[in-house]
């Protein structure tokens, strides 16, 4: 009965490993965001612990270098914001940090679904709608000592390219914040 039990929770837990999700921020379409993340391995950080930023780029970029940094820039500082937010602490050095975050935006014409799914493993899907650009934000946490992906989770949504800067700002904060949701599920 006991190893039946045990098969019972094994079975259960693997298949929760994988969660997707589809957060409309508005009722438009425009607006969707789909979310998806898995878990790698059971490690777990206590607060305090310490983090680096590790940036991934796509090789060739319709952007301009100059768009692609501020992009990124954004996306860093909503990372770092959120994590210290739920009690883990930023290093500029890689050095003596428990995990890294590793992360990367791209537009999807400059990075397909099939190419997230093969070299990513999480792809959360969005459809694509004509007239608008399907961008996506993947990250990963990896831990420092074992060199192994802990956690990674995706997400897509639609550019909205006539936002002003505040408005970029609170929608990269708001993409991190419901993609790390679920790293702190299972954290």
């Amino acid at each position: 009965m006991n190893k039946l039990y045990k098969l019972c929770l094994v079975i259960v837990s693997i298949s929760l490993i994988g969660c997707v999700q589809v957060e409309p921020e508005a009722p438009t379409k425009q607006s969707n965001l789909a979310i998806s993340s898995v878990r790698d391995l059971p490690v777990s950080y206590p607060q305090g612990s310490f983090f680096s930023l590790d940036p991934k780029y796509v090789k060739e970029t319709s952007l301009k270098p100059a768009q692609t940094q501020n992009v990124y820039k954004l996306y860093a500082d909503a990372i770092i914001q959120e994590l210290e937010k739920h009690g883990f602490t930023y290093s500029a050095s890689a050095k003596g940090v428990a995990f890294h975050v590793g992360f990367g935006v791209a537009l999807a014409s400059d990075l397909s679904d099939e190419t997230i799914n093969e070299k990513f493993g999480v792809t959360p899907g969005l459809p694509s709608s004509e007239g608008l650009d399907k961008g996506s934000f993947l990250i990963y946490v990896e831990d420092a000592k074992m060199f192994k992906k802990v956690w990674r989770g995706a997400a897509q949504g639609f550019v909205h390219q006539d936002l002003g800067t505040d408005e970029r700002v609170s929608r990269a904060e708001y993409i991190v914040h419901m993609v790390m949701k679920q790293f702190y599920a299972t954290n």
